[in-house]
């Protein structure tokens, strides 16, 4: 059971971005070329919508890294678990960003995954935050 310590900065993700279904309409909640990366497990495809810097909490890490960085340890993380599903859970926009909630499921595991998206002055779609959590 976790704490509400260890859930606080997902309900801060939650109040922040909200989930409206009105709102969600408006944007896809992850690039096509996102969820399809994550479907297939596929760091290659995934690095080109990675932002500069970008916060990454996992299992036994987290903290703010370059895309470089951010490209290795997501890297290690589809080796270690390969992907047999991903599907969208939850999602909703606000202004530039948009969130989406997902669970990805592995031959051993499952973990519920956040995103945040930011769209830049020039119309690109970048992930700014992913955090994945394993479930129980």
């Amino acid at each position: 059971m976790k704490t509400l310590q260890q859930l606080l900065p997902f309900f801060v993700f939650l109040l922040v971005f909200g989930l409206s279904h009105a709102q969600s309409e408006k944007k896809e909640p992850l690039p096509a070329k996102v969820v399809e990366a994550m479907k297939q497990g596929d760091i290659s495809k995934l690095s080109p919508f990675l932002n500069d810097k970008i916060e990454l909490v996992l299992p036994g890490e987290s903290g703010i890294f370059s895309k470089e960085q951010a490209h290795f340890i997501l890297r290690n993380f589809f080796k270690d678990n390969k992907v047999t599903s991903f599907q969208i859970l939850h999602h909703g926009a606000r202004q530039n960003a948009t969130f989406a909630i997902g669970e990805y499921k592995c031959t051993n595991e499952q973990f519920r995954m956040y995103f945040l998206v930011k769209t830049t002055e020039d119309g690109k779609s970048l992930i700014h935050q992913i955090r994945i959590e394993k479930q129980e």
